[in-house]
């Protein structure tokens, strides 16, 4: 009975264990996919800002306004780098 117990419980312990890792990843893989690069300075971006532009049916995501307003005079010189 004891041995049922211990193994009942190394069972519940080691999907616990699963079960957060991969949770874990999941998160990770979503902050991945929520963050985009400033094609001015190449900083990281979160996609949820409100600075965007639309150039050729492409949204790109930028830091701050000087970035969005350089990008916007000339979205060609930023997008060949």
């Amino acid at each position: 009975m004891k041995t049922t117990l211990i193994i009942c419980i190394f069972a519940l312990s080691f999907g616990a264990l699963y079960a957060n890792s991969s949770t874990e990843q999941n998160s990770k893989a979503k902050v991945a996919d929520s963050v985009k690069i400033d094609p001015v300075c190449k900083m990281k971006v979160k996609t949820s800002t409100n600075l965007k532009s639309t150039y050729q049916k492409q949204e790109y995501v930028f830091c701050g306004k000087g970035c969005k307003l350089k990008f916007d005079k000339n979205p060609e010189q930023y997008l060949k780098k």
